[in-house]
């Protein structure tokens, strides 16, 4: 006879996440395998200010601190914002001093303490996190726009269109089979190229 308990640490806090279970089924997303060409592309500097959209549990906004000199005196600064408080809380643990708790899909108020001016950051960096923005993926791209100083960059990594598209179809096909509508308990937003691309411009990039 065998009991078992979960950890309380991979229980999935109020927004549905848990950090404790995501690092154990999915690290490969922030592994060099998967992140090496999206940091390539963003070409981070010593000095530069960056948010973080989606940090999850920091590790690679910890490594973007340490491009940009966050802890040299360099001036750079390396912001992680995230809406589960699980892995904000694990982020803090792992060394990651400037992040907080929001929806990016929302208007941020980044707290007082590490508030930089809006409009005054040289870059938004996303990595596998914007295809979970399902319910206002416009609202994402305003928030970056915000955020950036003229000519600032936003660099970011996320599921396209057709992803998953095995594992979707089945679920869209048992939910509407047990009279559910499938397309609202479907959680991500895989865009096309073209669609991302004109929300983009739509919002003035």
């Amino acid at each position: 006879m065998v009991a078992a308990q979960i950890s309380t640490t991979d229980v999935p806090d109020s927004s549905g996440w848990s950090a404790s279970l995501y690092n154990k089924n999915a690290s490969f997303v922030y592994s060099a395998a998967f992140t090496t060409p999206i940091l390539k592309l963003l070409d981070a500097k010593p000095g530069e200010k960056i948010v973080d959209f989606g940090c999850g549990s920091g590790e690679l906004t910890l490594e973007l601190e340490k491009i940009v000199g966050a802890k040299s005196g360099s001036g750079g600064l390396v912001v992680g914002v995230d809406n589960s408080e699980s892995m904000i809380r694990t982020a803090k643990e792992n060394g990651l001093n400037s992040c907080f708790v929001a929806d990016i899909q929302q208007s941020l108020e980044f707290p007082k303490v590490m508030a930089v001016p809006r409009n005054n950051y040289d870059a938004v960096f996303t990595n596998a996190a914007l295809h979970w923005c399902k319910k206002d993926p416009v609202g994402v791209i305003r928030s970056v726009k915000t955020l950036l100083k003229p000519g600032g960059r936003f660099v970011g990594e996320l599921g396209g269109f057709m992803n998953c598209v095995g594992v979707r179809s089945a679920l869209h096909v048992v939910l509407k089979r047990r009279g559910h509508d499938s397309t609202t308990v479907d959680p991500w937003f895989f865009p096309s190229p073209e669609h991302y691309s004109k929300l983009l411009i739509e919002q003035g990039f």
